[in-house]
């Protein structure tokens, strides 16, 4: 009888005497193989479209992270499991066929403890600050504070997988209470900004003022509060200073710019080392060069001014007179050596001839001081409704007066103009966030519109919510505060950025390299590890090969750099405990996909 007959006969006997045979052949055959992975091919089809065309947020949301996802990866891994214990007795051209589903099954299993435990995120350090132990993860959150105990609870609320709507908010209960919480709305970024709003229990007035100038025609909006710690100044950018105290200061007085001397031995052989002195200490930031531009040409006196520019003259032409420069400086070339030669201490010329050339350049004028801002100042006037006001500029002299409300001031300020829009007795400034609707490429925060419903019907006033802060709401005689942002992962240890350098490429201001030092501490194990980081070169804790082949490890990688402060650095984390499983089922597959083709079976002899 044929081998092939004689199993099948087997199989069928072992099937007809036992149900828990039958159920594995069930799940083992290979027409469920064939749907499962049919379903799964398409199914990741859409995803990869998902996230090309949407986000990886929405694929990972509806595809990748969703229970129906997961059950279908256990239901392949127990189709492969089956499929291999319907085989049993196991032969010799089983091998293959064994170890390339052991392969997948372990890939699979290593799959999804990696998505279960593992997690990737961003870490920002900054030197000097204390050690660092969360990172912060792509995976949105909405924590809610139950009204009746005060406890929090936190669920994941991605508003891009489902934005929430005024005509499909989102309802989630209030832990605790019968009233709902209602998200109508989500903007991808959002503005903050101060409003002032009467307050018959305040002591302190408040005013609102609208600035207009040359930089464009929308105005802007600046609220003040008196005797507030916080509220009462706030700057222009570098444009201005404006503050509402309780009485006008003093004019201040510009006070002259100091005034500078300088001499500078200028070498032929050496332009770049002067010999410089300066009555100020500060050097003033001219450069000069001598020299020829061929050999037995007349010898010329290059100037390079602080700001770059520069002309060059003829050294005859400039010898032992004044030149009245733009900039404000008098040059004077006071004395040329053609083989300058110190002698006693003193420079002196060895012969005629423009071996050693050297020359004596003074300077004199003023120094360039810095530009103060200007500074707009407000304080209750000797009327209702009245505000005194200070005006100061670098350009002219100081302008008070007295201002109303719905009055237009002009502050000193070029091109400037301030109209008193608000002035109330008793009121409070108060931050609030706005959606912005206009495209602008600097990061900034989503926010969330939300309210509470009590069953009644009966809404509280709505807020926006960016994320990273809370805000409290309240409807009939409920309150609860409501926090959006980003979840928080810990780390089992500690890490401190102890220096961060950015090397150059020579000539150019393109990074060559990131340097980051940085110590990892477990306080249960008492122990400091310092690690580097360069480029494409991460960091791992814990140390040791051991750590890192079974995927126990966290690898640090450099992710974000500011060139404005070099004392701060954004960092990479990534943490797979399923890697180990991934790479061993990998090499299975490999394994047994090559024991396929040489341990097949021999031919059945025929009778």
């Amino acid at each position: 009888m044929p081998l092939d007959k004689t199993r099948k006969q087997m199989i069928a006997a072992r099937c007809a005497r036992s149900p828990i045979w039958r159920a594995v052949h069930a799940l083992g055959s290979l027409d469920l193989a064939m749907l499962l992975l049919i379903t799964l091919t398409g199914v990741c089809a859409v995803a990869t479209f998902l996230e090309s065309g949407f986000s990886a947020r929405i694929a990972r949301a509806y595809v990748y992270g969703s229970p129906w996802f997961n059950l279908w990866l256990i239901l392949l891994c127990l189709n492969l499991i089956c499929s291999a214990a319907t085989r049993w007795p196991f032969e010799r051209h089983h091998t293959g066929f064994i170890i390339t589903h052991a392969g997948i099954i372990i890939l699979l299993g290593g799959a999804l403890l990696g998505r279960a435990r593992g997690f990737e995120g961003s870490l920002d350090l900054a030197r000097g600050a204390p050690p660092s132990q969360e990172v912060l993860l792509d995976r949105p959150r909405l924590t809610v504070e139950s009204p009746a105990t005060g406890e929090l609870f936190s669920t994941p609320f991605d508003p891009e997988v489902r934005t929430p709507r005024p005509d499909r908010p989102r309802l989630l209960p209030l832990p605790g209470s019968d009233v709902q919480l209602v998200i109508d709305g989500y903007s991808p970024r959002s503005n903050e900004k101060t409003e002032l709003v009467a307050d018959p229990s305040s002591a302190n007035p408040a005013l609102a003022l609208s600035f207009s100038g040359p930089f464009g025609n929308e105005p802007i909006l600046v609220a003040l509060a008196l005797n507030s710690p916080t509220n009462s100044r706030t700057d222009l950018g570098t444009q201005a200073t404006i503050a509402f105290l309780p009485t006008l200061p003093a004019p201040t007085t510009p006070t002259p710019a100091p005034t500078f001397r300088e001499t500078q031995i200028i070498l032929a052989s050496d332009p770049t080392q002067p010999i410089l002195h300066n009555t100020s200490g500060t050097p003033t930031g001219f450069h000069f060069f001598l020299g020829s531009r061929k050999a037995g040409d007349p010898l010329e006196l290059e100037i390079l001014r602080p700001d770059g520019s520069g002309e060059i003259y003829r050294l005859t032409d400039l010898l032992n007179r004044t030149l009245d420069d733009f900039s404000g400086a008098k040059i004077l070339v006071a004395r040329y050596w053609p083989n300058m030669v110190l002698r006693d201490g003193q420079p002196s010329s060895d012969g005629d001839q423009p071996n050693n050339p050297a020359a004596l350049v003074m300077l004199e004028g003023t120094l360039p001081t810095p530009p103060s801002p200007s500074r707009l100042t407000l304080a209750p006037g000797p009327t209702p409704a009245s505000l005194l006001f200070l005006g100061e500029s670098t350009s002219q002299s100081p302008i008070t007066g007295t201002i109303r409300l719905g009055q237009t001031l002009s502050p000193g300020w070029k091109g400037w103009s301030v109209r008193l829009v608000t002035l109330e007795p008793h009121a409070r400034i108060e931050t609030i966030t706005v959606p912005s609707d206009k495209p602008d490429p600097t990061p900034s925060r989503p926010a969330l519109h939300a309210h509470l419903r009590a069953p009644d019907g009966t809404t509280g006033p709505a807020r926006w919510i960016a994320s990273g802060t809370s805000a409290i709401l309240s409807s009939a005689d409920t309150t609860s505060r409501i926090g959006f942002g980003l979840e928080l992962q810990s780390l089992p240890f500690s890490i401190r950025l102890d220096s961060f350098d950015v090397p150059r490429d020579p000539g150019t201001d393109e990074p060559a390299n990131f340097l980051a030092s940085v110590t990892f501490a477990d306080e249960k194990k008492k122990l400091e590890v310092p690690a580097q980081l360069e480029m494409n070169q991460p960091a791992t804790y814990p140390p040791g090969l051991l750590p890192q082949i079974t995927g126990l490890s966290y690898k640090f990688s450099q992710a974000g750099w500011d060139p404005q402060n070099l004392d701060r650095t954004t960092l990479q984390v990534l943490h797979d405990p399923g890697w180990l499983l991934k790479w061993s089922g990998s090499l299975l597959m490999v394994a047994g996909i090559f024991s396929m083709f040489y341990l097949r079976r021999e031919p059945t002899p025929q009778t």
